[in-house]
């Protein structure tokens, strides 16, 4: 049972380093920076094609080998003397463009020329060879000893100048490359308005670069500055302000170490431009970690740099600015003394966020902003989560994780790491579902009661299986291999994993009564629990662990078939014990969905 392959590709990082890399993706391209390397990528060209390059910034099109200049001197004025003959030095350059991209070359060398351009049929002609990707060229001048000025474009291969004054708004790229060597690695990156931003290298924590528009691996720049050159800039607010991280929404939101800050064109929503500095407002005074923060719909979750919280930004009508709130303060227990090492966000079909603590155990949040809905859930395994993160497949996000458990083998008990993939949310009968961890699943053509390929379970006896539907616990393997019991028949579609159980602990109820106040500190009795299930199994309930009543399931169901799922509303009657408090537990610990919808319950109050 069970097949896996790895496919590897040579990195320019160590394990240590990993978890300080920051990355953007887009298409088959994935940016990567890290504070002690140069600014990398790697390329997917196909499903066992991986590579990483550094990034070597500056234009693709390459720009014209050389040029030359000519003078055609066909009037001095008719003087033998040439007292109206004034010639003057011009100096030439030609940059190579490509209009599918957009995209223009550093300028060739110059080439320069004498001659009298104010005279009738005087002329200077520029020639140079041809750019492979080019389709067209521009042609800068200088006059005397001032800058390149644009003078004019062609498809050709010449270009005659007759005193055409050159545009000095507009020069030829220079080559500008602010990592070039070691402390100037930036250490964070994004995307945003077609550029690639860089940010907190060793030397200028607070400094952030962007790249040319539309060229996300070029930096070059003009004298003077155009608007769709690079930029840098500073984040300056009173306090050490290392930019932790930037983050692409509506606008380019700056993490720094000490606060939240807004980065826009004008100050007022406007595009970034080479030519003009941008606007920097601080708007959130809570920093941010290095934890890369998600973004989900408008809002962006972010873990602080003191305390152990998530916060979310987003824009609030009210104070016309980007507001912080504290998504964990109904669960303080399940971040204090710890932190975030990693998380994903899962869109559909649940809206959920998955994240890693630092003691290797799992957090998920729920988050549905249209409805008000959100709360935290700890999530354990036998074993410690390293990672996460997520991939779209059919529709659906699924949750990819790295686990290192405990497993026997020949050189006895060791840790191991695993690549496991959540169960997929979506399947029609129970027999499609898995919920096990570390888990594989497998059909035959004819009923088995051995399975093999079980190394990963190697040694334990708590292993759980789903076989055609029927659950089974208890379960050994040796040597790989897997035997049903004697009473379990034997099935066509199984998985196998590690059992976990579903806890629904509800907090006491506390109401108001007519007359007397609340419920609280008064003895109270519960009374019968009404569950509202879909498509569950094997629940129980009571008012603890250790007064637990199954839930009826099987009614008229075939024999040898599996029960029908539950959808609706059931009762089980609790213990009836009265004290100050009621609680209310739900639980579940067969390898079968549970999804609970709400609980009622009958409670008795005492005077």
């Amino acid at each position: 049972m069970g097949v896996a392959r790895v496919y590897r590709a040579g990195s320019p990082y160590n394990g240590v380093e990993l978890a300080e890399i920051d990355f953007e993706q887009t298409a088959d391209t994935l940016y990567l920076a890290h504070i002690d390397h140069p600014p990398a990528k790697l390329v997917r060209s196909g499903h066992t094609q991986w590579q990483f390059r550094d990034v070597v910034f500056g234009p693709t099109l390459a720009a014209p080998a050389g040029c030359s200049a000519g003078s055609m001197v066909a009037n001095t004025d008719g003087d033998n003397d040439h007292k109206n003959y004034f010639p003057q030095p011009a100096r030439y350059c030609v940059t190579a463009i490509n209009d599918d991209t957009g995209e223009e070359s550093r300028a060739s060398g110059s080439a320069t020329t004498t001659n009298d351009l104010t005279l009738k049929r005087n002329y200077n002609t520029i020639s140079w060879p041809a750019v492979t990707g080019a389709t067209r060229y521009h042609v800068y001048k200088a006059e005397n000893s001032q800058f390149f000025g644009y003078i004019g474009t062609t498809q050709g291969l010449t270009f005659r100048d007759d005193n055409i004054g050159p545009a000095l708004d507009q020069a030829p790229p220079t080559r500008w490359d602010p990592f070039a060597a070691a402390g100037d690695y930036p250490s964070t990156v994004t995307l945003f308005e077609q550029r690639s931003v860089w940010a907190r290298s060793g030397h200028a924590p607070n400094a952030v670069y962007a790249s040319r528009s539309g060229q996300l691996e070029n930096m070059d720049r003009s004298r003077p500055l155009r608007e769709d050159d690079s930029l840098s800039f500073t984040i300056i607010a009173g306090r050490v302000n290392s930019v932790n991280q930037l983050v692409s929404t509506t606008g380019l939101l700056a993490l720094t170490s000490d606060s939240v800050f807004t980065v826009d064109g004008d100050g007022q929503g406007g595009i970034l431009t080479g030519n003009s500095p941008p606007a920097t407002r601080r708007q959130i005074g809570r920093g941010s970690t290095r934890l890369p923060p998600l973004v989900v719909d408008n809002v962006v979750f972010y873990a602080p740099s003191t305390g152990s919280a998530v916060r979310t930004i987003n824009y609030s009508f009210e104070i016309d600015g980007l507001r912080s709130s504290d998504v964990s303060i109904f669960s303080p227990h399940f971040f204090e003394g710890m932190e975030i090492l990693s998380w994903a966000y899962a869109q559909e079909p649940r809206s959920l966020i998955w994240a890693v603590r630092s003691d290797g155990k799992l957090l998920c949040f729920t988050w549905e902003q249209e409805q008000n809905v959100w709360g935290w859930t700890l999530c354990e395994t036998d074993g410690r989560v390293l990672n996460v993160c997520t991939i779209t497949e059919e529709g659906e996000d699924r949750l990819y994780l790295i686990v290192e458990r405990m497993v026997d083998g020949p050189e006895g008990r060791r840790a191991r790491r695993f690549v496991e993939r959540m169960a997929s949310h979506r399947w029609d009968d129970v027999r499609d579902c898995c919920f096990l961890d570390c888990a594989v699943s497998a059909r035959f053509d004819t009923p088995q009661s051995r399975f093999t390929g079980l190394w990963h379970l190697e040694g334990r006896d708590d292993v759980a299986g789903l076989v055609d539907g029927v659950a089974v616990r208890g379960l050994r393997v040796t040597g790989g291999v897997l035997e049903l019991p004697a009473h379990v028949p034997s099935g066509r579609e199984v998985r196998f994993g590690l059992p976990y159980a579903c806890e629904v602990e509800l907090l006491p109820l506390r109401t108001p009564m007519d007359g007397i106040g609340t419920n609280i500190g008064r003895r109270q009795q519960s009374g019968d629990i009404v569950l509202t299930l879909r498509d569950s199994r094997a629940v129980m309930a009571g008012i603890d662990a250790a007064n637990l009543f199954p839930l009826k399931s099987r009614s008229g169901e075939a024999w040898g078939t599996p029960d029908a799922l539950m959808t609706g509303d059931y009762v089980v009657t609790s213990a009836g014990r009265a004290g100050d408090a009621i609680t209310c537990l739900i639980r579940q610990d067969d390898p079968l969905p549970f999804t609970l919808l709400g609980v009622a319950r009958d409670v008795i109050v005492q005077g």
